[in-house]
């Protein structure tokens, strides 16, 4: 938790100086439990009771490695104390990302200078700010902004459970190309609950909330509703606004009296800064926990290959669902967030166990239904069937003028009417001679015209 100076290695440049401690680069030194630079912060006047400063130190190494993380990501948080003969001589922290700065054009020499992404240049007009050669937000990366700074607030007080303090213009600075997009500095100042911090905490003009005494957790967040306010409404005495009503369009019905809430005379009803977090992220159409899927049912446990089952699907804190019916398919619906529901039809390809996804930036979660069988659809084969052979049809005929005519095969003609059919329509059909046939004919309909038809005379002695 402490250093000594002559550990520090070889001085760097100079990168800044406040009104109590100047900033100098460590190219020198490396430590294993942080990634990057680090810089030396030498504090002018050196402070004999710095218990805080080790406390605060040690509330970063007390942090499983993920929390850790997260603190280096957002915060400018002290790594060690330079400590000789009794006394703290400042503190060594990681040096600032490179995305927190600006380069700008120097009026009068043309030259350009890196210069600190302040909070303060997000409220003054965006015109000027682009004149200044600094960035101009639009209004959701403004609410981003706001997310994040709650974001950093809500870990410092309910993780670390310290106040930070000094919030104003200048101890926090944005970047928009990435998230998180805000960093706190001048940490060495935050104080652990209970604990009187060694570097004084100071109310910067302009930032002073109306409570008086020990800056505490409900300064702070006085103190998050005036950024709130002033990040989202830029412009002219931005800068000094503290009227809630200022807010006009930016917020919501809910916002707006979150922000009432927060720059109210009430300590006790100033929303917390993990509610401000959560109401800017669900503005932001965001999910503000690992997703899960609730209930999930399919309509049909059997399909016919190539026909859709629909599967019926919840899913909480998801920014999109998938459908999966096997490799190589799926399909993907968008999610509306805190709770939503939805049907969705897919075609299983071969019988699978239909999983269901929910997804957001946080996580995944998963839940099967099924299986769903699917089969191959029946298909008809012409069988060929031999056609039967039938006898001929015999059919009584009576026997014309004195013949004995026993039986003729007419192939299923039905038996002549002749009685039916007028002799003057009758037409008479000449068929060659053949043995045993006699001479006699009767007519017979083939549908359209008649035709005299031999009849077959029988003979006693052959039995023919």
């Amino acid at each position: 938790m402490s250093i000594a100076p002559g550990d520090l290695g070889k001085h760097g440049r100079q990168l800044g100086k406040g009104g109590q401690a100047t900033v100098i680069e460590l190219p020198g030194l490396e430590l294993p439990d942080v990634t990057g630079e680090l810089v030396y912060k030498k504090y002018h006047q050196p402070h004999s009771e710095f218990g805080s400063l080790r406390r605060v130190v040690a509330t970063r190494n007390d942090l499983d490695l993920p929390a850790r993380r997260r603190l280096d990501a957002v915060t400018v948080w002290p790594v060690r104390v330079v400590e000789e003969s009794g006394h703290a001589l400042g503190v060594v922290m990681p040096k600032i990302p490179d995305a927190y700065f600006d380069r700008v054009t120097l009026l009068g020499t043309g030259g350009t200078k890196l210069v600190l992404r302040e909070v303060q240049n997000l409220f003054i007009p965006p015109d000027r700010a682009a004149g200044l050669g600094r960035p101009t937000p639009d209004g959701e990366q403004r609410l981003r902004i706001c997310r994040d700074f709650a974001g950093v607030l809500a870990f410092l007080h309910d993780t670390l459970g310290v106040v930070f303090g000094d919030i104003n213009a200048m101890n926090e600075v944005f970047r928009l190309d990435d998230t998180p997009m805000v960093m706190f500095l001048d940490c060495d100042g935050v104080r652990p609950k209970g604990v009187k911090a060694t570097v004084t905490q100071l109310d910067a003009p302009d930032w002073v909330s109306p409570d008086g005494g020990l800056l505490s957790r409900a300064s702070d967040l006085y103190k998050l509703g005036l950024f709130i306010l002033r990040c989202l409404t830029p412009g002219p005495l931005a800068s000094v606004r503290t009227n809630p009503d200022a807010i006009g369009g930016a917020l919501d019905s809910q916002g707006v009296a979150m922000l009432r809430r927060a720059l109210g005379a009430v300590p006790e009803r100033r929303p917390l800064a993990a509610e401000w977090e959560v109401y800017l992220r669900r503005a932001l159409g965001e999910p503000i926990a690992p997703p899960k899927v609730g209930a999930v049912a399919v309509d049909r446990p059997i399909v016919l290959k190539g026909q859709p089952v629909v599967v019926d699907w919840e899913a909480f804190e998801a920014t999109e669902v998938r459908i999966s019916a096997g490799p190589g398919c799926v399909e993907v619906v968008k999610a509306n967030g805190a709770h939503d529901r939805g049907s969705t039809s897919i075609a299983p390809r071969e019988t699978a166990v239909i999983e269901v996804s929910a997804v957001n930036a946080l996580g995944v979660d998963h839940r099967s239904a099924g299986p769903v069988d699917v089969v191959e659809p029946p298909v008809h084969h012409p069988l060929p069937v031999p056609m039967p052979e039938l006898p001929p049809l015999l059919v009584d005929v009576p026997a014309p003028q004195g013949l004995d005519l026993v039986s003729m095969p007419v192939l299923g003609i039905p038996p002549p009417r002749a009685d039916l059919v007028p002799s003057a329509d009758r037409k008479a059909f000449e068929w060659p001679s053949l043995p045993g046939v006699g001479a006699a004919r009767f007519p017979i309909d083939f549908g359209g015209f008649f035709a005299d038809v031999p009849t077959y005379e029988f003979d006693e002695e052959s039995g023919r």
